[in-house]
């Protein structure tokens, strides 16, 4: 029927327009929106501060296996594979934070807050902990901070060269600033790719040239490579490689170790150690890619070889407390960060509450290898009762409580990496990493005051980027 004053058929073609509109902006939310929320573990505290610093961390090494299923919301892994010595870092900008709040000199009226993440070794969580912590949101909302909190001023992280090569293209896009604590490589240079990354370790250009010199000094003339999978590896040994081989140098084998756990290729990598008739091996990789290769050496029993380490895995605990490891990794050499010492440090690790958080939790209960709920214990013990055919309740129940800790366990008494103060390396570059930055924001709150600023761009309601006119630095505020 035609509405008064109107044709039919326009009625008609304005009604299969309302139909098409309707059915555009369905089909493209379906296509645009992101279905599924992040899933970030870590420490918040944001109420009631001036100024919030962002850190992030790999706590745990990998994430969880999840399906692949296309009929349910998709769903933000989990990670797993809890990683000590990452945690003392975490808890290493929490002790900072804390005295520079208590600090009477040091940014006297500000009172700082934190948003802190678990990377979980991965890209994706990396990204996933940036979107969340420049939106406010537990989803991407690109160019939009929902979050009407206090100001964000850097954030202290991400971990390894990927990961910081990840997060940097992100932040550099709002000159945002970033301070790195432990990405070396040498990419990470270009102002131009990345205008806003800073860092508190010196570039890999200087360790790669080191190990070239080393193995020049020595008279070694056949020698072979490994690199991890990831820029950090790649970028290192390609420069190690262009010294050495313009010297003379000879390269017998040149393996990548992957980043997911391949048995086939960690045998190949193996034997190709085992057949060749070098003696010295580069390893450029951290110490999480480099643990299923040591574990598959030291199988074998892979002896007479000598190892030259990049600084990532040469101190490392994780690669060091391994029974064994002196015939295989006897006699290695390498190059390792400046050790410092950070008075109070070792109180803080020890008088952490386990019922603060859900990650401080989680560490509790796998250093004692126990469950701080007792309904989650009864849990685990009725599973361990039916895996083993036992019949009896009582046994549940008597299993169950030995499987709980009560909170107060003695984590000095503890010998794990967690508690170590003695090799302070990369828990100094994230100490001083914080400092750096709560020196900046004094820095940038004199310099406000003396209007000194030659070039002010203003990225977003409460950033700026501040030019100082003689020093050239930047000063981000």
């Amino acid at each position: 029927m035609a509405i008064a004053g109107f044709p039919a058929k326009y009625g008609l073609l304005l009604g299969l327009y309302v139909v098409w509109l309707c059915y555009a902006s369905t089909a493209g939310e379906a296509t645009c929106k992101l279905k599924a929320t992040f899933n970030l573990s870590g420490y918040k505290k944001v109420e009631k501060k001036k100024v919030i610093i962002g850190g992030m961390f790999s706590v745990h090494n990998r994430l969880t296996s999840t399906g692949n299923s296309t009929s349910s919301v998709p769903v933000s892994s989990g990670c797993e594979g809890f990683n000590f010595r990452t945690f003392r870092w975490t808890q290493t900008m929490l002790f900072a934070i804390s005295e520079i709040n208590n600090s009477s000199k040091l940014l006297p009226n500000t009172d700082l807050g934190y948003v802190i993440y678990d990377s979980c070794f991965t890209i994706s969580k990396a990204v996933e902990g940036t979107l969340t912590y420049l939106t406010g949101q537990d989803y991407a909302v690109p160019n939009y901070r929902c979050g009407n909190g206090a100001p964000l001023a850097a954030l202290v992280g991400a971990g390894g060269c990927d990961l910081s090569i990840a997060t940097a293209r992100i932040l550099g896009l709002y000159y945002f600033p970033q301070a790195g604590y432990s990405s070396s490589c040498s990419v990470l240079e270009s102002r131009f790719q990345y205008p806003t990354f800073l860092r508190t370790i010196p570039s890999d250009e200087h360790q790669s040239v080191a190990m070239a010199q080393l193995v020049l000094r020595f008279g070694w003339t056949w020698v072979g490579t490994i690199a991890a999978d990831d820029d950090y590896g790649k970028y290192g040994i390609k420069r190690f490689k262009e010294i050495v081989e313009e010297a003379g140098v000879c390269i017998s084998f040149a393996e990548t170790l992957p980043k997911l756990t391949s048995p086939e290729t960690i045998q190949r990598i193996v034997r190709s150690v085992t057949e060749s008739t070098a003696k010295i091996v580069v390893v450029f990789s951290s110490d999480v890619d480099l643990s299923p290769l040591v574990e598959e050496l030291l199988r074998n029993n892979v002896t007479n070889r000598t190892w030259i380490a990049s600084e990532s895995w040469v101190t490392s605990s994780l690669i060091a407390r391994r029974p064994n490891i002196m015939s295989v990794l006897g006699g290695t050499l390498g190059f390792a960060i400046q050790r410092a010492e950070i008075p109070g440090l070792q109180d803080h690790l020890l008088g952490i509450d386990p019922y603060q958080d859900a990650l401080t939790e989680e560490f509790w209960e796998t250093a004692f290898n126990c469950t701080l709920s007792y309904t989650r214990a009864l849990r685990n013990a009725r599973a361990a009762r039916e895996a083993g055919n036992a019949t009896a309740s009582k046994v549940s129940t008597r299993a169950a409580l030995e499987g709980l800790c009560n909170g107060k366990e003695n984590l000095q008494k503890l010998n794990s990496t967690y508690s170590d103060v003695s090799q302070l390396r990369l828990t100094y570059n994230v100490y001083k990493a914080v400092y750096a930055v709560a020196y900046a924001l004094q820095e940038v709150a004199l310099f406000s005051l003396l209007k000194t600023c030659s070039l002010t761009i203003h990225w977003s309601t409460k950033k700026k980027l501040c030019l100082l006119p003689e020093e050239k630095q930047l000063i981000f505020y």
